[in-house]
């Protein structure tokens, strides 16, 4: 055994106390407020890190990250030790239920909520309702709790920056969240009833293990009883030189509980040369010795044998890996943890799980009288309770992959389908962004308006949230009149109609600095949608100030601004210039399409709203989109006045940007949109057309929330560039099953697919497939 080695577990020694109740079973002497533990003399640190998407990686990519996490593990400090753990926990159904499931609230929508429900539960039963957390626990041997709480406090950033650099992120794992894996392994039927108030248990003497431990515990030969669980520990005996990247996933995604630890000393690179010289020179000696021994035979010409120059060529080899390569050697100790709900099961998994790991060339053996000490090793307590070490160079043991695929299951996010590799039901929450801009992009049939439509019903029917829907093809009508009912308004847009918006309404609050200037701005980009070409200078100064004037005579009068009130006001004006814009604009104040001229006479007040322009002319698609995207940005800000969230939908995104005027306008209202409590979303088929301007680019870039469908082959190349998407998980986006494809919830990028059965209503109100559903059968109507 290594010297450091023998030194660390002199360390750690304890003497041994015959324990008198089940929590003395527990190795833990102290905690702290901040997660530090006390376990004989060492003091332990545990860190949550967050899962990457390995197993979709690309070849290329996934060297990358094996080199990355090469990197973590040698940055490992050489005076503590390091546990990795993979915990695979069963979640609870109950728990996933609870934040997927609607709750009826005795009407008649509550049909609706029905069948949503009775969606979540068939399609949580692809899933393994089992989840992985990853954790990290460094332990060092202290004086005290001061030098301990320092030591840590000098680790975190260097492991925060390697974890980082693998596009992992590092947390401290609380107090609670420490003794929470503990709890829930001891008390696995009492998961839900966990509860640690640390001030409390000072105030009053209690002792933490209370909160924890068992109500019984059995110890056998072989296996442990937790009250009504079975657990067994086993230890990696002999590893094959060709284990795959899979090989820890193998072993862990199981349908039982079950930790998968990796215990780590680090060896100092002086000491390893020292070892790995003396072995080599021990190698060579017994070379030397065979060769003397031939030679006095008169054997000059024989060859040394295979097996020693084997021996000489490997530690040649580790000697270049730790002096060439800066590897780092280890002393590691592999435990495997599984839990039962009886001994027959438990004996299932044993074989099963030997069973993988004998055809894999390696040998998982169970640990005989010694299982307390396995347990106490494997949980993520800072013990170090066996004497069983493997030698492994940094480059060796990063074939310990704990990484597999991302997951996203935020409390109270809202149902986007499931995940593709496991199966498990994605739950986003957006304000756990930094941003909550999102972007819809798929080819024409790839379920971009289906997934928006499942959103929007989510949000109806769960929600108090404004809803604001820019409906260009009048797609959203039936869905919005069925569930929202009276909370809802259904504004038809087009020439001729009855249905009016103000393009001049402007509320307190509006624009970003100075309320005139940016209506002046919008106004100016309205004219130029309306005219088709950009204003030059003087006509921008004269509208500029023609809509200055508007707003102070509504100051002094109280006469609402309206379209048509500032076409008069152009005509006032001395310049020709002016007159020209007035010209151009007649049409749209007092001609034939003048729908945006007046005051508006429809219902903004509506908790649901759709824009409805699937009637709207050609000529005035373009500034209707302009003026209807204004109107919500009124909208918008009063919702955030009164305290109230807004979601925003715009379909066809891209037509937004048909000047750069118009495209400027945008660009304000979604910083604006961020600002104020408002979730926007575009929808877009056209990735390539974004591409094209850099506002676009800029906005698709910057959302931190983007669901990419199928995709045409140009736009996954932008996207690919954009995003950093390896081929494989382009995969995902090529010839996709419509309603399938790759979420990017911040820097979490997750395959997903969706499964929504026909034989519902929901769908019906959902699909716009030929031949399916309600859509362009019911006749619009202006109001709910």
């Amino acid at each position: 055994m290594l010297k450091s080695v023998k030194a660390y577990l002199k360390s750690r020694k304890e003497k041994y106390k015959v324990p008198k109740r089940v929590q003395d079973l527990i190795p833990i002497n102290c905690i702290w407020t901040d997660g530090i533990f006390r376990s004989g003399t060492g003091y332990s640190k545990m860190y949550k890190f967050k899962d990457i998407n390995y197993s979709v990686a690309a070849d290329e990519d996934k060297k990358t990250m094996l080199d990355k996490y090469c990197e973590v593990i040698k940055s490992l400090d050489n005076n503590a030790s390091a546990q990795i753990l993979v915990n695979n926990r069963k979640t609870s159904k109950a728990d996933v239920m609870e934040s997927a499931f609607m709750k009826n609230e005795s009407e008649d929508r509550d049909k609706y909520r029905e069948e949503y429900n009775q969606m979540i539960s068939g399609n949580s039963i692809r899933g393994t309702n089992y989840i992985q957390d990853r954790y990290i626990t460094i332990t060092v041997v202290k004086n005290n709790i001061k030098e301990a709480r320092g030591f840590f406090e000098r680790l975190k950033p260097e492991l925060e920056k390697r974890f980082f650099a693998l596009d992992s992120k590092l947390e401290d794992a609380t107090i609670e969240e420490r003794l929470r894996v503990l709890h829930n392994f001891y008390r696995s039927n009492e998961k839900e009833s966990f509860f640690f108030d640390a001030k409390n248990n000072i105030m009053r003497g209690f002792d933490f293990r209370n909160s924890i431990c068992p109500d019984s515990v059995e110890k056998h030969n072989d296996y442990l009883k937790f009250g009504n669980k079975y657990s067994r520990v086993f230890f990696l005996k002999d590893m094959s030189s060709f284990l795959t990247d899979t090989f820890v996933d193998e072993v862990v995604s199981r349908n039982v509980d079950a930790m998968f630890s990796i215990n780590i000393i680090p060896i100092t690179k002086t000491e390893s040369e020292k070892v790995i010289k003396n072995a080599l020179l021990g190698v060579n000696t017994e070379i030397t010795n065979w060769q003397r021994r031939q030679n006095e035979n008169n054997n000059f010409s024989a060859t040394v044998p295979y097996e020693l120059e084997k021996k000489k060529e490997y530690y040649e080899e580790l000697l270049n890996l730790v002096q060439r390569e800066d590897q780092r050697m280890t002393q590691t100790l592999i435990t495997v943890l599984i839990s039962a709900d009886s001994k027959d099961e438990l004996e299932g998994e044993t074989e099963s799980i030997k069973s993988y790991v004998s055809s894999r060339s390696c040998q998982l053996a169970t640990l005989t009288f010694q299982q307390m000490d396995g347990l106490n090793t494997t949980l993520p307590i800072g013990a170090w309770k066996l004497k069983i070490f493997n030698t492994l160079m940094t480059n060796s043991l990063v074939a310990f992959v704990p990484f597999k695929v991302q997951e996203i299951q935020d409390e109270n996010g809202l149902y986007y389908g499931e995940n593709a590799i496991s199966h498990n039901l994605i739950l986003c929450d957006k304000s756990q962004l930094l941003n909550q801009s999102s972007f819809v992009l798929g080819v024409p049939g790839a379920g971009k308006s289906f997934l928006v439509k499942m959103i929007i019903s989510i949000l109806i029917l769960t929600t108090k949230d404004s809803i604001l829907i820019y409906d260009p093809e009048g797609e959203y009508v039936a869905l919005v009149k069925a569930l929202a009912k009276d909370e809802c308004c259904i504004i038809d847009l087009h020439a001729g109609g009855k249905d009016r918006l103000n393009a001049m309404f402007m509320v307190d609050g509006y624009g970003e600095d100075d309320p005139i200037a940016s209506k002046s701005q919008f106004v100016i980009s309205l004219i130029e949608r309306i005219i088709e070409k950009d204003l030059s200078s003087e006509k921008r100064s004269i509208v500029d100030r023609c809509v200055a004037n508007v707003y102070y005579e509504y100051e002094r009068t109280g006469t609402v601004p309206t379209f048509a009130i500032l076409r008069e006001e152009l005509l006032r004006q001395p310049e020709p210039q002016a007159r020209d814009i007035a010209l151009a604009i007649e049409m749209h104040t007092k001609g034939s399409q003048d729908i945006f001229g007046h005051e508006s006479n429809v219902d903004l007040t509506k908790r649901v709203i759709v824009f409805d322009t699937h009637r709207l002319g050609p000529s005035l698609k373009s500034p209707g989109m302009l003026i209807i995207t204004d109107t919500i940005l009124n909208r918008v800000a009063q919702n955030h006045r009164i305290g109230i969230r807004t979601h925003v939908f715009i379909d066809e995104f891209h037509t937004a940007f048909s000047n750069d005027s118009s495209a400027l306008f945008l660009d304000s209202v979604w910083r604006q949109f961020r600002k104020r409590d408002a979730y926007p979303t575009g929808i877009t088929q056209n990735v390539d057309f974004l591409w094209n301007f850099p506002l676009a680019r800029s906005m698709l870039g910057n959302s931190e929330f983007i669901v990419m469908l199928s995709q045409a082959e140009q736009d996954r190349e932008r996207l690919s560039k954009l995003f950093n998407i390896s081929n494989t998980q382009l995969a995902y986006v090529t010839d996709a099953e419509p309603g399938s494809g790759l979420i990017k919830y911040g820097s979490t990028l997750v395959p997903f697919v969706n499964h929504f059965p026909k034989d519902t209503e929901l769908y019906e109100l959902m699909t716009t497939k030929p031949g399916e559903g309600v859509f362009g059968q019911a006749k619009n109507k202006n109001v709910c």
